[in-house]
């Protein structure tokens, strides 16, 4: 009797399933849900492909984002030199080169890691550039980065050679700025975007390869803010200092410059090798952006304790001043300047790209008397054409005046062709 009475309940059971449908239209929904959640985790799992400033890969959900691009750079130089100039600093030969041939893969993962690896291929030596990984978002200091970048000091470094005004940064980036190098720094934008800091503490390595030579650690920071910031970056005052304490490897230290030539044979100021304890750096910069107008300054100051010497003392600065012929503005991003986006680009429709001229007057003084310390003094004019077909191809012609002090003179006459993506 049992028996019957179990089938009979499982027989009541499918009965009232069957003249339920609210209960079958649920268990149906359930597998539509179930079955909807796991279409929209393979999506997510997905990648598109699409293009915005480079090629550009990331998943549906935003959480794993890839990028890869590089850049070219062909220059030519036509150089014209003094018997006094040459006789001391030797022949200044005409030539040309790719000044950078770059490749480089960068990515977001779990919308909190960042990574970027970068190298160039161009010249005798090709070199690691920017090779870090880092956080986003985290407590306190707001992001983090370590490995092989460029050293939180001036505008004009932390400007992309991509988007310069001139083919060459002045004087004083290959004579006071540290460049890139092996650390650890902290970053963040605060006040809705209108205040840039950044610090961290590095080790001299230079860029082949990233590794370290020795020495102490060096601090260095930046503070950079916006005072003054109207129509979305067409009118603005960036203003910013930054500080480098430096304690040289093997207790050495050498400051020099090229004349903002990169295919000049030799540097036209040099103080030699000086000993030296530690290096305190100081840079002011300042830029206005007032439509198609702009003007941009740095200056830059080293206080050097040398041994069994007064302290040397040694500075420089550059002002330039540009105007865009066609309308557009320097574009400003995150503490620095940013691609150019002509208003009509080159062969579309009428369209003539975006046209700028610009003058720049650069001076470094390496003499200190008193501290035995005498490396030059030199001044560079330099007036510059730039042709921008579209956001990612550029041409830029530029006349380079160089006068080091009581040696003669150099004009050099150069042309780039750039494409980057």
């Amino acid at each position: 009797m049992k028996q019957f009475s179990y089938i009979g309940l499982l027989l009541a059971l499918f009965a009232l399933c069957g003249a339920n449908p609210a209960w079958a239209a649920s268990a149906e929904l359930e597998d539509r849900v179930k079955a909807l959640e796991e279409k929209l985790l393979q999506e997510s799992r997905d990648f598109r492909v699409y293009w915005d400033n480079g090629l550009n890969f990331d998943s549906r959900d935003k959480k794993f984002k890839y990028r890869i691009g590089g850049r070219m750079q062909y220059d030519w130089a036509f150089l014209d030199a003094d018997a006094a100039l040459e006789s001391r600093f030797g022949p200044q030969n005409s030539g040309a080169e790719a000044r950078r041939a770059r490749l480089f893969i960068s990515g977001l993962l779990y919308n909190r890691v960042l990574f970027k690896a970068q190298y160039d291929f161009a010249g005798a030596s090709p070199a690691f550039k920017d090779v870090f990984m880092g956080l986003i978002g985290v407590p306190v200091v707001g992001n983090m980065l370590i490995g092989h970048f460029q050293e939180p000091f001036s505008l004009e470094e932390l400007t992309s050679n991509k988007y310069l005004t001139f083919m060459e940064r002045s004087l004083l980036f290959e004579t006071f700025n540290p460049d890139r190098n092996l650390g650890i720094a902290f970053y963040n934008q605060e006040l809705n975007h209108r205040l840039f800091w950044a610090a961290g503490v590095f080790r001299d390595t230079g860029e082949t390869p990233p590794v370290t030579r020795g020495g102490d650690y060096a601090l260095t920071g930046r503070v950079a803010g916006l005072p003054w910031y109207e129509e979305k970056g067409r009118k603005l005052l960036h203003l910013g200092i930054s500080y480098s304490h430096r304690k040289p490897a093997a207790g050495t230290i050498q400051f020099r410059a090229r004349p903002e030539v990169h295919l000049a044979g030799s540097r036209f100021v040099d103080t030699g090798v000086l000993l030296s304890g530690d290096v305190d750096q100081a840079n002011g910069e300042a830029a206005v952006v007032f439509g198609p107008f702009s003007l941009q300054g740095e200056y830059s100051r080293a206080l050097l304790t040398t041994p069994a010497a007064p302290d040397a003392d040694l500075d420089g600065f550059y002002a330039h001043a540009s105007w865009f012929l066609t309308g557009e503005h320097r574009p400003y991003k995150g503490g620095s300047f940013a691609r150019l986006f002509p208003r009509k680009n080159f062969l579309e429709g009428r369209g003539i790209g975006a046209w700028q001229i610009a003058a720049r007057y650069s001076q470094v003084d390496l003499d200190d008397p008193v501290a035995g310390v005498r490396g030059g003094f030199l001044e560079t004019l330099t007036f510059g054409v730039n042709w921008y077909l579209n956001p990612h191809t550029k041409m830029m012609f530029n006349y380079v005046n160089a006068d080091p002090a009581a040696a003669g003179e150099l004009n050099a006459y150069q042309v780039r062709f750039q494409v980057d993506f």
